[in-house]
C-alpha cells in the first residue's frame, strides 16, 4: 500500500494550477492527499488536520498556515463556510466588530500550537511552513510555547510569498497574485527539502513555460 502525504493549507497550498504538494512526491515517492481549500482560515486547517489523522493515515502531514485574518462560519444546518461569512455585510460587520489584528495573531498561535499537540500526541509526523511572514507574531508568551523546529522558513521567518516575490516574479501570470508553478516547485526544492537534484530538463521547461 502506498504511503500517504497529506497537505493542508490555503490557495498557496491547492489552486488552479500545481502548487507545492505537487512536487513533494517527487522527492518522497508515495501518493499526496492535498486537503487544501481556497480561503481557508487558520482554524480550517487545524481541523482539517485532526480529520486527516482520523481518516487519511497519513505518513507525513504538511501544513502551510494561512492569513490571520480569516475565520469560518458554522451555519444552522452545520455547513462551514471557510474564509469568512458568505454574505459580504455580515463578514464587515463581523470584522468591524468582533476582530482585531491582536486577536488573530494570537488564534493563529493557538491553532499551531493545538496542531502540534495533537499531531505529537498521535505519533504523526509533520512539518509546517506560512504562506507569508506576517503571519506569526512574538509579541505573546504563547509564541514560545510552539515548536519552531518543525517550521521551515525562508530568510528566517518569510514564507512562499516572500520567496517566490524575491526569485520568481518575471514567471506570474498578469494581474495574479499567486505563485507560478516553478515558484512552488523551488520552494519545495531548495527550502522544504533543501536539496541539490534538479527535476529531469524537460519538466523544468514545462515550469518556466507553464502559461504559454
Amino acid at each position: 500500500m502506498p504511503e500517504n502525504f497529506v497537505a493542508h493549507g490555503c490557495s498557496f497550498t491547492n489552486y488552479k494550477w500545481p502548487c507545492w504538494p505537487n512536487y513533494i512526491k517527487w522527492f518522497t515517492g508515495g501518493t499526496m492527499l492535498n486537503r487544501a481549500e481556497v480561503g481557508s482560515a487558520n482554524e480550517t486547517i487545524a481541523r482539517r488536520v485532526v480529520e486527516s489523522v482520523h481518516k487519511d493515515d497519513p505518513k507525513h502531514i504538511y501544513i502551510m498556515w494561512s492569513g490571520a485574518n480569516r475565520y469560518e462560519m458554522w451555519d444552522e444546518r452545520n455547513n462551514i463556510h471557510t474564509g469568512g461569512h458568505r454574505d459580504p455585510e455580515k463578514h464587515k460587520y463581523w470584522v468591524n466588530n468582533f476582530q482585531n489584528d491582536n486577536q488573530n495573531n494570537y488564534r493563529t498561535l493557538v491553532n499551531i500550537m493545538f496542531a502540534q499537540l495533537f499531531l505529537e500526541k498521535h505519533q504523526v509526523p509533520y512539518t509546517m511552513m506560512v504562506w507569508r511572514g506576517d503571519v506569526l507574531s512574538d509579541k505573546f508568551p504563547i509564541y514560545n510555547d510552539i515548536d519552531w523546529s518543525k517550521f521551515v522558513f525562508y530568510k528566517d521567518n518569510k514564507g512562499l510569498w516572500e520567496f517566490a516575490e524575491d526569485n520568481f516574479s518575471q514567471y506570474y501570470l498578469a494581474g495574479e497574485s499567486h505563485p507560478p508553478p516553478i515558484a512552488h516547485y523551488y520552494w519545495v526544492k531548495d527550502v522544504l527539502f533543501k536539496s541539490d537534484v534538479l527535476c529531469p530538463p524537460d519538466e523544468l521547461d514545462k515550469l518556466r513555460n507553464w502559461y504559454g
